[in-house]
């Protein structure tokens, strides 16, 4: 339970209201009492000053008005002698969109203790309710509110509420609550004979909510985590779990950010697995971090201890891994930095692959490391051509089988012109050099020292044509996102690439590098582009891209792209098409397809598509499928049937084995300061037998402002993380 912004803010509006030192003045009706850090001006039916006492008695309509402070009651009485004020009879104090309710307030402006009587606050932004008999001021930074109630809840009969008999709060310390006691209704549930929480207002030290679940498979599930608030750019969460019959597995995360460009994160987990009787443990660390002279450095490191460590712990892995991790083919981790000028840039990186597929990595090829220099495109002297340059070096390691060090240069003079003031046209050639020394190789003649020469040259010619469109053309679209003007652009392309045909079986293969295969293409296309412009324009708002379509193909004049067995060939290649739609935050989506004009069939199909309506009903379908490689479907959809109740349901269904994944199912009642949710994850066995069917149960609830019991799945978070990024 998070008092510390709540109890904090009450107080502080309470017993800070007339930080100055007043001085005598008997201007009336109308008085304002200057001196000090500022002026109180006070207004009454009846104002009257008593010399003897020097105490100003205001009755009737009372208004005290101070630096954004509002003070309304039916009387009220200021001691200029003693520094007393107080007010009784519906006493209202507001401060911005903070408001306290009180029946009688007593405040003394020089020492700022007082106290105030049956009392109701709220505020704004954490949403708070709070309820005390009486609430006092002790000391510097202390206080205690005895018989106070707390909740998020704008019903005059809240659905939930927290109790305590009496709060003992330092505010630049702890909060001490006696006989704390949580209520459903006016029906308690749960009490505590004494609670102790922290009172800062930024980051605390403590335990954080435990979280409880079940499996059918491996039982009783329970996690609790500790907060560590190192310091203001530094923390760390350790975690301490029971994994049903795996046994207890521990994970400690680490986090810092000095500045926008030197932060990072890094996860270590640790378990002693009794049902597979050895140790396991995965650690993922992802880097940015700015160093002198303007160079960077990155990485996004990945690694579990054996290859079913996903299936069994997918809750661990980074957000952008969780919704794919148990179906992983393989962990890239990636290790990278360098420097960029204006027209040049400098990378140095280090690849490692850990194949998740088979049970030893000796013969995975590691990429460690690759150094990299670019020239960016830029004038020759003072010629109208340009040139650019892309060299690199790598070296290829594995525990077994062949090595290599290579080395790639590929510097290239291109020429680009407009003609006739609408057509775009650019020639350009290059030559690669590629220098191979291949070790710990038995086949003949690959050992040692080889190098390649490849010639290439391209042509390319395109243009840009546009229409702009009133959004009154459009009005219903324009209307839903706030645009005054369209834009459609078309841009079609047609491009003529050679390289010439080298004999490159010498060569081992790592990468697309290793095999420049011999070109003589055309390819031919078209981009197009839908652009809206907003209708009232901002600092940081602008034109922007709602949707982009563009769809190639090419025709081999050389090899065709695939022989048939009739002797003949095929020379068309497929046609390819990419789409974005970015109709924030109704529709999002992208689609890659590759169509094979000979088959009439799909040989790649990936399209993730999220749509979401007014009601907050949403559905997400991602369907990835690679001819006789991949095929996959995962759909999640929240459909919202009585106002505060939604159902989900989702599958993940490995098409080409014809295997279910993974089922989802539950549903979540949203009231307006709580929430409850029922999940069940119906995880299938794999086929090979190396993970288990298995029901999952997560029972989770929010209190809002307060915190919440328990989470929801992974493929769940994806769709949420998707949506706040909308």
């Amino acid at each position: 339970m998070r008092y510390d912004r709540l109890l904090s803010g009450f107080l502080l509006i309470l017993f800070v209201v007339f930080p100055l030192h007043i001085a005598h003045s008997e201007k009336m009706p109308g008085l304002k009492i200057m001196k000090g850090e500022g002026s109180v001006d006070i207004e009454a039916d009846h104002l009257v000053y008593e010399k003897d006492t020097q105490t100003y008695h205001a009755d009737g309509e009372v208004e005290v008005k101070r630096d954004g402070l509002f003070l309304k009651s039916d009387h009220a009485r200021l001691n200029l002698a003693t520094k007393d004020v107080t007010a009784w009879g519906n006493v209202i104090l507001r401060e911005g969109e903070d408001v306290v309710e009180c029946e009688r307030l007593e405040v003394n402006l020089q020492t700022r203790k007082g106290k105030v009587h049956k009392a109701r606050l709220f505020l704004k932004e954490q949403n708070f309710h709070i309820t005390a008999r009486e609430a006092e001021k002790l000391g510097e930074s202390r206080y205690r509110v005895r018989e106070g109630s707390l909740t998020t809840c704008d019903a005059e009969r809240p659905p939930w509420k927290f109790t305590a008999q009496e709060l003992d709060i330092t505010l630049t310390g702890q909060g001490r609550a006696r006989n704390p006691v949580f209520y459903l209704e006016n029906v308690p549930v749960f009490y505590f004979p004494y609670g102790v929480f922290p009172m800062k207002l930024d980051r605390q030290t403590g335990f954080l909510i435990p979280e409880l679940g079940y499996s059918n498979t491996y039982g009783f599930e329970f996690k609790e985590d500790f907060f560590w608030a190192i310091s203001k750019n530094m923390d760390a969460t350790f975690q301490l779990e029971r994994t049903g019959d795996h046994g207890f597995k521990e994970g400690i995360e680490f986090r810092y950010a000095f500045t926008n460009e030197s932060k990072g994160k890094a996860s270590f987990f640790f378990t002693d697995d009794q049902v597979y009787n050895k140790n396991r443990y995965a650690f993922f660390i992802q880097q940015e971090q700015k160093l002198p002279y303007n160079f960077y450095l990155k990485g996004d490191i990945n690694h579990v201890s054996d290859r079913i460590y996903p299936q069994d712990f997918d809750e661990d892995f980074p957000e952008n891994l969780k919704i794919d991790a148990r179906s992983l083919p393989y962990l890239r981790s990636v290790l990278f930095g360098g420097k960029n000028w204006d027209r040049f840039s400098f990378i140095a990186d280090g690849t490692v692959f850990q194949d998740l597929e088979t049970e030893s990595n000796d013969r995975t090829v590691q990429k460690l490391p690759q150094v990299s220099f670019f020239a960016h495109p830029q004038s020759l002297l003072t010629t109208p051509l340009f040139y650019d340059l892309t060299s690199s070096y790598a070296n290829f390691y594995r525990e077994k089988g062949a090595e290599a060090h290579r080395l790639d240069l590929f510097p290239r003079v291109f020429y680009p012109v407009r003609l006739f003031n609408v057509l775009k046209f650019e020639s350009g050639v290059g030559v690669r050099e590629t220098a191979y020394d291949t070790y710990n190789d038995s086949t003949p003649g690959r050992k040692g020292l080889n190098s390649r020469e490849i010639f290439e040259a391209n042509v390319q010619m395109s243009a840009e044509f546009f229409r702009v469109y009133d959004a009154a053309e459009f009005q219903k679209l324009a209307g839903l996102f706030k645009v005054a003007k369209w834009m459609h652009t078309v841009e079609p392309f047609v491009n003529y690439s050679y390289n010439p045909r080298v004999n490159q079986d010498d060569f081992l293969t790592f990468d697309e590098l290793d095999r420049i295969p011999f070109t003589n293409l055309i390819t031919y296309g078209i981009t197009q582009r839908l652009i809206g412009r907003p209708a009232k324009e901002g600092v940081t708002s602008g034109p922007f891209e709602y949707a982009k379509l563009r769809i190639l193909q090419s025709y081999s004049l050389g090899d065709p792209f695939e022989k048939d067995s009739g002797g003949g060939g095929r020379y068309f290649s497929n046609i390819g098409s990419e789409l974005w739609l970015h109709f924030k935050p109704y529709l999002t989506g992208r689609l890659a397809v590759e169509l094979n004009p000979y088959e009439g069939n799909f040989d790649r199909f990936d399209a993730l598509v999220h749509a979401r309506d007014k009601r907050n009903d949403s559905v997400q379908v991602q369907y990835r499928f690679t001819k006789d490689n991949i095929q996959q479907i995962n759909f999640l959809s929240r459909v919202k049937t009585i106002d505060p109740l939604y159902l989900y349901g989702g599958i993940s269904y490995n098409l080409l084995e014809g295997t279910r994944v993974e089922n989802l199912y539950g549903g979540e009642y949203q009231a307006q300061c709580w929430s409850v949710g029922l999940l069940v994850e119906d995880k299938n066995g794999s086929p090979d037998g190396t993970m288990k069917k298995e029901l999952r149960f997560h029972v989770y609830f929010t209190l809002l402002g307060i915190g919440t019991v328990g989470h929801k799945p992974a493929l769940m978070r994806s769709q949420q993380i998707r949506e706040e990024n909308l």
